[in-house]
């Protein structure tokens, strides 16, 4: 009897145990999910923050809440703060930019870096801001000042290359705006220097008394001498043509073909960035796996513009090519010198009567 008390005892603890077991694996299973879930949204979330895509980004740390046992997690609401703030700063810089309020826009927009360095879609912003004003300064001739704003545009551009062709060509302008300035005053010096002593008119000189023989030979010696008289001049100097129209096409020339390139690349740049933002969302887990037909009709559509405007970047390297033939131009075309009018006394043989006349050309 007692035996058989014990073996019952014995078999009902081992069906409480197999009952038991599958309880807390379901628990444990489900706690891993919720974990799995939350973590998905907040990579997310990271992703799109990272991007500069703050309003999607803001949709994933809000998802985050949404999983059991995360609706107070500080991470989340935290994120959801700072994306909150870069939202703000970021409508007021657009703001601020459409009023023509630029350095204000530029203090949000710096602001807006400094809570995320990597965010693609300010530094386009900044890029596109600078290289504008630059623009306006460079086609003003004032290469001083548009070389600084290129020089902020260069510090957040993602393909600098044709920004550093731009302030190449505003050094080699500001060096030929330069020199001219430079050499005015040695040609003043020599001018000072090399002024000839007024030649004395042999008319006016005495002559001793001859026999009447001599006088009558004399006239035609002086006939001779005064056609064989080559005419003395003051500084002479042959004025070059004006330049003006070949300087104005040339830049004309070489402004449009840059300005052509700088057009072309912020294209693809905007098509590229677009890519991927549309690759971010229609493939957030990033295995190159894309559930839905509509996702990727979108991606597809967005992968083939940016495969059809790649061919434009031979055009945009012409341009640069006629840009830079453009500059080469301007500076010979600068380096010249600048037609000056003659002016000055000159010195030539009289026609009616005996020695030399003085003319002055004003």
């Amino acid at each position: 009897m007692q035996n058989l008390l014990l073996l019952t005892f014995i078999f009902v603890l081992c069906e409480r145990s197999c009952f038991a077991n599958p309880r807390v694996s379901d628990f444990t299973t489900g706690i891993v999910a919720m974990d799995e879930e939350y973590d998905r949204y907040k990579k997310r979330g990271d992703d799109f923050f990272v991007q500069g895509d703050y309003s999607n980004a803001l949709k994933q740390y809000r998802n985050c809440l949404e999983v059991p046992n995360f609706d107070n997690d500080p991470y989340a609401k935290g994120r959801i703060t700072l994306v909150t703030k870069l939202t703000k700063l970021r409508d007021d810089a657009t703001k601020l930019l459409n009023e023509g309020k630029g350095e204000e826009a530029v203090g949000l927009l710096k602001q807006i870096l400094d809570e995320n360095p990597n965010d693609p879609v300010t530094k386009v912003t900044l890029t596109d801001y600078w290289s504008d004003e630059a623009t306006k300064l460079y086609a003003q001739k004032n290469y001083i000042e548009a070389k600084k704003r290129y020089q902020e545009a260069l510090k957040y551009a993602a393909k600098p290359d044709l920004i550093r062709v731009q302030i190449q060509n505003c050094d080699e302008f500001i060096k030929a705006q330069q020199k001219p300035e430079t050499q005015a005053p040695v040609v003043q010096e020599k001018a000072k220097v090399e002024t000839p002593v007024p030649v004395q008119n042999p008319v006016t000189t005495t002559k001793p008394t001859q026999d009447k023989k001599d006088v009558a030979v004399e006239p035609k010696k002086e006939r001779v001498k005064k056609e064989t008289t080559p005419p003395i001049t003051l500084r002479q100097t042959p004025a070059p043509k004006r330049r003006i129209i070949p300087k104005i096409l040339t830049a004309v020339i070489g402004l449009g073909a840059g300005g052509y390139a700088y057009l072309l690349n912020n294209q693809y740049q905007t098509k590229l960035n677009n890519l991927n933002s549309v690759s971010q969302t229609t493939d957030p887990d990033g295995d190159n796996v894309i559930l839905t037909q509509s996702a990727f009709n979108q991606w597809e559509i967005s992968y083939k513009d940016v495969k059809s405007f790649q061919s434009n970047k031979t055009t945009m390297n012409a341009c640069l090519g006629v840009a830079g033939a453009a500059v080469v131009a301007e500076i010979i075309l600068f380096a010249l010198p600048k037609p000056k009018k003659q002016t000055g006394f000159h010195f030539h043989p009289t026609t009616k009567n005996v020695g030399l006349a003085l003319q002055y050309r004003f």
